[in-house]
C-alpha cells in the first residue's frame, strides 16, 4: 500500500513540475531573438505584402497599372491633386509614417525576349533612393488581357483597350493571344 501512494505521489508531482514547465514557457517567448531592424523590416513587409494585396483585390492595382503610360511618369503616395487609389494606400500605408519606397513594374517585352523593368516611383532613375540591405519586398502580380480598358486623364475615367493604345509602358507580349501582359508589381520599403 505504501509503494502505491509514493507511485501516486511521484506520478502527481511530475504532472505538477510538467505543468507548470509549460506555463513558464508559454508566458515567455522561445522564438528567435530578432534586433530592432529585423523586427522592422518584418513588419514592414507585411504591411506592403498587405497594402498590394488589398489593391490587388480591390482593383485599385489593376487601375493604377493600367494607368500608368509614358505621359504618367510616376506613381506614388505623394502625388497631390488627381492621385490613383493605390497611390493614396501608399500614401496611407507609407508616407504618412515616414516610409521610402521604390515601386517597379516588371512586365514581358517579346522584342528583346526579356522581362524589362521600369521604376515608377520616381520622375527619373538618378532619383532612386539607395535602399538598405535591409529593406522589405513584397510583389504582386497583374494580368492585362487586350481588351481591358486603359485609363486616361487622372486615372478615373476608361479609355480604349489596351491592345489599341499608344505609349502604353507595356507592349503587347502575345498578339495572337487574349492576355496582354503580365505584370509583377514589387514594392520594396525601408
Amino acid at each position: 500500500m505504501r509503494g502505491q501512494a509514493y507511485t501516486l505521489e511521484g506520478v502527481l508531482a511530475a504532472i505538477v513540475v510538467v505543468t507548470a514547465t509549460v506555463y513558464g514557457l508559454s508566458a515567455v517567448d522561445t522564438g528567435p531573438f530578432q534586433t530592432g531592424a529585423q523586427q522592422r523590416t518584418a513588419e514592414l513587409e507585411n504591411r506592403a505584402s498587405d497594402t498590394l494585396s488589398l489593391a490587388a483585390e480591390t482593383g485599385a492595382l489593376h487601375n493604377a497599372t493600367a494607368c500608368y503610360s509614358v505621359g504618367t511618369p510616376t506613381l506614388n503616395g505623394n502625388q497631390t491633386g488627381s492621385s490613383t487609389e493605390f497611390e493614396m494606400m501608399l500614401n496611407q500605408t507609407f508616407d504618412r509614417q515616414g516610409d521610402q519606397y521604390n515601386l517597379y513594374l516588371s512586365y514581358w517585352d517579346r522584342d528583346s525576349d526579356a522581362r524589362q523593368t521600369a521604376l515608377v516611383s520616381q520622375e527619373s532613375d538618378e532619383n532612386v533612393a539607395e535602399r538598405p540591405a535591409d529593406a522589405a519586398v513584397a510583389t504582386e502580380t497583374v494580368t492585362l488581357t487586350d481588351d481591358m480598358p486603359a485609363r486616361i486623364g487622372d486615372c478615373s475615367s476608361t479609355g480604349p483597350p489596351l491592345s489599341t493604345v499608344d505609349g502604353y509602358f507595356a507592349p503587347d507580349a502575345e498578339p495572337d493571344s487574349i492576355v496582354y501582359n503580365v505584370v509583377e508589381v514589387r514594392l520594396i520599403v525601408w
